[in-house]
């Protein structure tokens, strides 16, 4: 009877863990974000470099 139950819980843990697909696109969408950040990172440091070295 007790394995029955735990087989039950975990049953309903696990049905809301994310699938494969929603893990890749979540992936997806992290990565996209991470490369627009950086790129708007990597201007502004430019920037700062050559105003601060244009003297």
């Amino acid at each position: 009877m007790i394995k029955i139950i735990l087989l039950v819980i975990l049953m309903i843990l696990f049905q809301g863990c994310a699938t494969w697909s929603g893990v890749k696109q979540d992936t997806n969408d992290a990565w996209n974000v991470t490369k627009d950040t950086s790129k708007g990172v990597y201007k502004s440091v430019k920037k700062s470099i050559n105003e601060a070295t244009s003297d």
